[in-house]
């Protein structure tokens, strides 16, 4: 299982067998010299398919500095027809530098997977993101099993017929709740991953403890110690 996460390492991602990926966005990549040791994802992020407004040139320059493995295509948040319509307009250009991940906006409605299912079996989309952070109608956080829920549906229909599958922005304990369909689809032979910086501000007080009371990590040393803290609880 591949994790991607602003603050990840291979010593981190080793304690918990898990592959080390780093996410870079239009908001931030500082990378350290170990990044080129490791997976890299680039994301456009949240706030940009809200507003539907980036640079193309400049999330090209993104992924190729980061020299990303996955790129998530464009995306417009809960709009899956201009969604898809950003994919045949960008992937190709995307496609290019990294492996293209097209975001199934709104997956929860069965028409619309039946529709990235056509998608899949005409190999037009070969990676598929799921949105775990918030759907239009729930945010991800408050309402974890219904999102997870959904997510599982939608991996009994793409596991083994997608190359990978990835969870876009999971909470905690959505993430516990899809331990044992992640894995039953990497023994179908999809690649699985998902990506958080929710750990940047502690999900439930146990790991707020564990940070001496606060929410937010005050440096590198005690975010990476949120990380193993968030880690522990979502796979363990």
């Amino acid at each position: 299982m591949i994790v991607c996460a602003p603050d990840m390492t291979a010593d981190i991602a080793a304690r918990f067998g898990l592959q080390p990926c780093l996410i870079a966005s239009l908001s931030g990549d500082n990378f350290s010299p170990e990044a080129r040791k490791m997976w890299r994802l680039a994301d456009v992020g949240l706030a940009v398919a809200k507003s539907g407004a980036f640079s193309l040139g400049r999330y090209l320059a993104l992924i190729r500095r980061v020299e990303a493995h996955w790129a998530v295509v464009p995306d417009v948040f809960g709009d899956f027809r201009a969604t898809l319509a950003n994919w045949h307009r960008y992937s190709p250009v995307v496609a290019r530098f990294a492996g293209p991940l097209f975001v199934a906006q709104e997956f929860h409605r069965p028409r619309i997977m039946d529709t990235v299912f056509d998608l899949v079996r005409m190999h037009v989309v070969e990676r598929v993101a799921l949105p775990m952070h918030q759907h239009p109608d729930a945010a991800c956080a408050s309402r974890p099993r219904l999102c997870a829920e959904r997510a599982e549906r939608a991996m009994r229909i793409l596991c083994g017929m997608v190359q990978h599958v990835h969870l876009l922005g999971p909470p905690l304990r959505a993430v516990r709740m899809l331990r044992n369909a992640l894995r039953q689809c990497e023994r179908q032979g999809t690649l699985v991953s998902f990506d958080s910086a929710a750990y940047r501000r502690a999900p439930n007080s146990s790991i707020k403890r564990e940070m001496g009371g606060r929410w937010q990590p005050k440096n590198g040393r005690e975010a990476a110690a949120m990380l193993e803290a968030w880690l522990r609880q979502a796979l363990s």
